[in-house]
């Protein structure tokens, strides 16, 4: 099974199209946690942008308000973060399932086997990590920096023992609300090649991106082999 992600990055709140809050609960309803980076000018004293909070809230996920300079550290932690909490919510689904416990409910022998394993799973499992990037008038000064940090995202998951992909969405498109500028890849030079291609201006239509997003993911995916992530484990 694959891990499936988004991780939208925006400066500001849609003005276009659906609710990204309700795209986003459709996507955790999906199986795809949805996840916020909110760029600021200074982290420590401009207000966090509300929208990006509630769009991780109703997608399961993890939202970092943050300024330009630490963005890249900001995208990789939030990306980490997401895939501790997707393994440790499987997992305790299954247990539920199998022994109808959680990891705070087992034995310490069986909890401490149970951590180690999700400890394995967060370095081992396939990921497949959607980056959806606003890229209207408002980010003209944040694009670089953008570019940068898509680009470090990649080289941190490959060192990874499991396969990590990257797929990039930007929006508005040039034609439509989004755009399906790369898809996944773990090759860095197909990525940069790709992001060399973006273009800044118009509106945001942060939903519909999202809903572009969770097609992406879904058609990526139409013949995964449904299987438990504790399959390979005894209990």
């Amino acid at each position: 099974m694959n891990l499936k992600q988004i991780v939208l990055i925006t400066d500001g709140e849609s003005n276009l199209g659906i609710s990204p809050i309700e795209a986003a609960k459709k996507a955790y309803e999906k199986g795809i946690r949805v996840n916020t980076i909110g760029i600021v000018k200074n982290s420590l004293k401009e207000m966090p942008l509300v929208e990006v909070e509630e769009i991780a809230s109703s997608g399961g996920g993890i939202c970092q308000i943050t300024n330009l300079e630490n963005l890249s550290n900001a995208l990789s932690m939030v990306t980490v973060a997401s895939v501790q909490r997707s393994i440790e919510e499987l997992v305790n689904k299954e247990l539920k399932c199998i022994i109808d416990k959680d990891t705070k409910e087992v034995s310490p022998k069986t909890r401490g086997k149970i951590i180690r394993m999700m400890e394995n799973l967060e370095d081992e499992i396939p990921i497949k990590c959607l980056l959806i990037l606003d890229t209207s008038g408002s980010m003209k000064n944040k694009i670089k920096a953008s570019k940068m940090s898509v680009l470090e995202l990649l080289r941190f998951l490959k060192e990874r023992k499991g396969k990590s992909e990257v797929g990039v969405i930007t929006y508005p498109g040039d034609e439509a609300f989004y755009k399906v500028l790369a898809n996944f890849t773990s090759d860095i030079a197909y990525l940069e090649e790709h992001m060399e291609s973006i273009s800044i201006g118009g509106v945001t239509p942060t939903g519909p991106a999202l809903e572009g997003g969770i097609h992406m993911l879904l058609n990526e995916n139409v013949q995964e082999r449904e299987e438990g992530v504790l399959s390979d484990y005894i209990i």
